[in-house]
């Protein structure tokens, strides 16, 4: 789970790709439009992460190899979020 990660996602504005590191609990990364930071736990194989910018998103994922599949939803809103995570390394 930990480690360096690049990640394609699609969203209510369209597509965009970023980094993510995940390391000892703690998320920090970032893409065109926002920074990353914030914690994660991992329960049995599916993390849960908080981003922390301007607004929470809670992500539930499913790892296979090198690979999480993630869907995420901004809390309180119908904003839906759907990417995957590829470890690097």
């Amino acid at each position: 789970m930990e480690g360096f990660w690049t990640l394609q996602f699609t969203g209510v504005q369209g597509w965009g790709t970023g980094t993510v590191t995940l390391a000892n609990g703690l998320v920090s990364g970032g893409d065109s439009a926002f920074t990353y930071t914030g914690t994660y736990t991992q329960q049995g194989s599916t993390p849960n992460v908080m981003g922390r910018d301007e607004f929470d998103l809670d992500l539930t994922g499913t790892k296979q190899g090198n690979t999480i599949a993630a869907t995420g939803v901004i809390p309180g809103t119908q904003f839906r979020l759907n990417g995957t995570l590829t470890k690097q390394g």
